[in-house]
């Protein structure tokens, strides 16, 4: 089963990634195919991983992970997704579960696939050359599926690196409702459920317009969503698509009364969608959401100074997940903005995160590394 009433709401299960084998394929060479900026350090990554895991333990988080949960697939499942995933001729005949959903995970050379003598024809190739790729950025469980009132959402990816994640997360989480994005692009970092049917949904740099005219409507037809407020997300840094990726690399929210907010959302366009129509609200953003949240209370990034502002939101400060009333988990090093949320009653669990924000084409922090699949 799975169920989630709100971003704000109590987190009771959650899907994440452990770190594997799979970081250690990066390399310079392949960093842009990944979508990736930057090489992490695969033994201080999991540390991280795993304390980010601990925190959400504590915080009374049922924890399950894909690494683990991939061996419950029977075994003609994985064969079916490696044949599917790989670019030479394999028999997999031979190979276990475990030894399946490793490499499902984690790809395979053609190197190694000699040495598993599971290779049927070969002719060239190194150590370099891959038969199936890793999944590199399936740590970020939060892209591939989301979950609104009872119905699962099965992602369509706009990085071809990534296009393999929804269907494999879609046959480990098994829900009785699901909802299938088959146009454009519609990823769950832009997806933010505001409680009450009422939907948040950035769209622009990876979900698109095309994505949201197609899931929207089956959302509605399922009686889980009766209207949605609708942010086209422009990047302003130089380099497109790097420093606002998702919705939840430039705000989020912590409580009910509450959203942290980067302040360049106000120069970006609203929209309403309501009865199958769509609406221009010429409001800022911050302004029409207080239309569904109430009185609400926003903490500007860095408290909306320029350079601490910039700084905080590049290292993910409203990249948060709620997992109590009033409490999230965030990382340790947005101090400015940690603090202004404290102020306000939000409790924070922090963690390092040298390594994991390093992940990835924008950078990931703790919302990016969660499926919540109960949140009530």
């Amino acid at each position: 089963m799975v169920l989630l009433e709100a971003e704000f709401s109590p987190l009771k299960k959650v899907v994440v990634s452990t770190p594997g084998k799979e970081k250690e394929r990066l390399t310079p060479k392949n960093l842009n195919e990944l979508q990736y900026a930057e090489i992490p350090d695969p033994v201080e990554l999991k540390v991280e991983h795993d304390e980010f895991k601990e925190k959400l333990r504590n915080a009374g988080a049922e924890v399950l992970d894909v690494r683990e949960l991939i061996n419950n697939l029977s075994k003609d499942e994985l064969i079916d997704l490696l044949k599917i995933s790989s670019d030479c001729e394999l028999d997999f005949s031979s190979l276990d579960n475990k030894e399946l959903g490793d490499i499902l995970i984690s790809g395979l050379t053609i190197v190694e696939a000699k040495q598993k003598k599971i290779l049927k024809k070969y002719i060239l190739g190194d150590e370099e050359d891959l038969c199936i790729k890793p999944l590199v950025n399936i740590m970020f469980t939060r892209d591939p599926g989301m979950v609104m009132g009872d119905v699962y959402i099965q992602s369509k990816m706009r990085w071809e690196s990534r296009r393999r994640e929804p269907e494999i997360l879609s046959k480990i989480v098994k829900p009785e409702k699901i909802i299938k994005a088959e146009k454009g692009y519609f990823e769950g970092g832009d997806f933010m459920p505001i409680g009450y049917g009422k939907l948040l949904m950035g769209f622009g740099t990876r979900s698109s317009a095309l994505g949201l005219n197609d899931v929207l409507p089956k959302l509605t037809s399922e009686g889980v969503m009766d209207e949605a407020v609708l942010v086209r997300l422009e990047t302003p840094e130089l380099h497109p698509n790097k420093g606002i990726g998702h919705l939840d690399t430039v705000m989020g929210v912590p409580s009910k009364d509450v959203i942290i907010y980067y302040s360049y959302l106000d120069k970006m366009k609203v929209y309403k969608y309501k009865n199958g129509e769509i609406t221009r609200d010429q409001r800022p953003l911050k302004e029409v959401l207080k239309d569904y949240l109430g009185d609400l209370r926003v903490v500007t990034i860095g408290n909306g100074e320029y350079y601490t502002e910039e700084r905080e939101h590049w290292l993910l400060a409203s990249n948060i997940i709620v997992v109590d009333k009033n409490t999230i988990v965030a990382y340790e090093h947005n101090r400015i903005t940690n603090k202004l949320l404290t102020e306000v009653g939000i409790k924070i669990i922090t963690f390092k995160g040298n390594e994991i924000i390093k992940e990835g084409g924008e950078r990931s922090g703790p919302r990016c590394m969660t499926l919540p699949i109960l949140k009530v």
